[in-house]
């Protein structure tokens, strides 16, 4: 079984649900069910603010009216969850607000399987889930443009203050250094700050950021230096920063045209901010001419980002409110205020943009970007980004994407995993936190050695160990 429209041979099939033993069927009985409950609960939050007129409306009594429908629809999809149902279909006026047609002729094509929330392919039913959330609220008028997910976007943001505020201090300082990179690059210092960024963007708020701290250049580049970048890199099982760098640096010396890096986005909050830091090194360095973010044009698993993320992130960067650290003179206060300040200006001269193809939040795997999928917009994403000279794709969910969500063995080269995308001509960098159960291109003998390490405190779960976030890959293709 599968959605793509490139026929492949001997490739395995997908992960899924109701599978005992894998992290997916875990997550398909019991994660669901929590994110759908606590759907229900920031609804009826709203319901009460509305009621109160805390949230105002045009319309206050069919604000409340359809806000009760999206509650019980809410409750009915938990239901149908809890008690296993068939998948059903999207209906028409759904299919008429949305683009859901990818996911209609998936079910149509497979209606022989008896499709059900605990049988069936993971990667297609977690998507499935989040699609029907979106239909209840893009069919009730005063409600098309509430985002379910924002308060928990917001408040897990807003958690990360003193991580923001310290990498913002660093910004602040290093800009002299990457501005002075313009004309007169220093390669050896640059390709140890894209390794640094990289990671920064790789991990989020998770990364240690201390190698940055106040450092001089000759601190970077020193001993101590690469003993703390050998130190974070350790958990990084697959590392190709190197290729992806000498792609920048080719593109550099050799390229005529102007110079384009495109992020498939993953998060919102300190992950689109670290992502933010990356762009804003490349573009000050004048490693690259022009940043294309690409985010989801629907609330999508829970905290992916959205187009108006990035105008909130800023926002919330210059709030001091939000993120209090006194007045406008303090160190941490003008360091916000420079790196939000700047992206607004790299916004403005069209050196950053983000854009929201409804191609991204389908259920359709990345073998779809390809010039001969002309269906579902593969091949009008594949001409969009092949004016990129790298396309980084940020987190778990687009490395499942990538790979397909499938059984593969756990050392299948990428370049075998990432099917027809390798050949494409598009050269793409995958910037994954293991968080899922497929795993690929390790090294002979590493998986062993991982899953005995996870067995011991996790007994029957060994495998898990690619489902704890506690290691990470960064994997190149470039796309010949």
């Amino acid at each position: 079984m599968s959605n793509t429209t490139t026929a492949t041979q001997n490739i395995p099939e997908r992960f899924w649900t109701g599978v005992p033993g894998t992290f997916c069927t875990y997550t398909a009985s019991v994660r669901w069910a929590i994110i759908l409950q606590n759907a229900i609960d920031d609804t009826a939050k709203e319901i009460e603010a509305i009621e109160a007129g805390s949230t105002k409306t045009s319309d206050k009594e069919l604000s409340l009216k359809q806000g009760n429908t999206i509650k019980a629809q809410l409750v009915k999809l938990r239901e149908e969850l809890t008690n296993d149902s068939l998948l059903r279909p999207f209906t028409a006026e759904e299919v008429a607000v949305s683009n859901l047609d990818s996911f209609n002729d998936y079910l149509a094509a497979n209606k022989d399987e008896g499709l059900r929330w605990n049988h069936a392919e993971w990667l297609f039913t977690e998507i499935y889930m989040y699609r029907r959330i979106n239909c209840y609220f893009a069919l009730q008028s005063e409600w098309t443009k509430f985002d379910i997910f924002n308060s928990l976007k917001q408040s897990t943001f807003k958690a990360s203050f003193h991580g923001v505020v310290e990498l913002a201090i660093r910004y602040k300082n290093l800009l002299p250094t990457w501005k002075q990179n313009v004309d007169n690059k220093d390669w050896d210092l640059l390709e140890i700050l894209f390794k640094e960024f990289i990671e920064i963007s790789l991990w989020g708020n998770a990364t240690d950021l201390s190698l940055l701290t106040n450092a001089t250049l000759e601190d970077i580049k020193s001993i101590q230096g690469a003993k703390a970048r050998e130190a974070s890199e350790s958990k990084i099982l697959v590392n190709d920063t190197k290729l992806a760098w000498q792609t920048i640096v080719n593109a550099n010396k050799n390229s005529k045209s102007p110079v384009r890096v495109d992020f498939i986005l993953d998060n919102s909050g300190f992950e689109l901010y670290a992502d933010l830091m990356l762009a804003s090194f490349l573009l000050n360095t004048g490693l690259v001419d022009k940043c294309v973010f690409h985010g989801k044009d629907v609330p999508y698993m829970v905290s992916d980002v959205m187009i108006k993320d990035l105008d909130i992130l800023i926002q919330d960067l210059l709030d001091r409110e939000f993120f209090p650290t006194g007045a406008a003179s303090t160190p941490e206060s003008q360091a916000l205020d420079l790196f939000a300040n700047d992206i607004t200006d790299f916004r403005k001269q069209g050196k950053l943009s983000i854009e929201a193809d409804p191609f991204w939040t389908t259920d359709l795997d990345y073998w779809n970007l390809d010039p001969s999928e002309t269906k579902y917009n593969g091949a009008k994403m594949h001409k969009e980004l092949s004016q990129s000279i790298l396309v980084i794709f940020k987190g778990d969910l687009n490395y499942r994407k990538l790979t397909g969500d499938r059984t593969w063995k756990r050392t299948t080269p990428w370049k075998t995993a990432i099917g027809p995308l390798a050949h494409t001509g598009l050269p793409t960098l995958s910037l994954r936190t293991c968080k899922a159960d497929v795993q690929v291109a390790l090294k002979e003998g590493v998986d062993e050695e991982l899953c005995a390490l996870w067995e011991k405190d996790h007994p029957g779960k060994g495998s898990w160990w690619s489902s704890s976030g506690k290691w990470a890959v960064i994997c190149f293709s470039d796309g010949q």
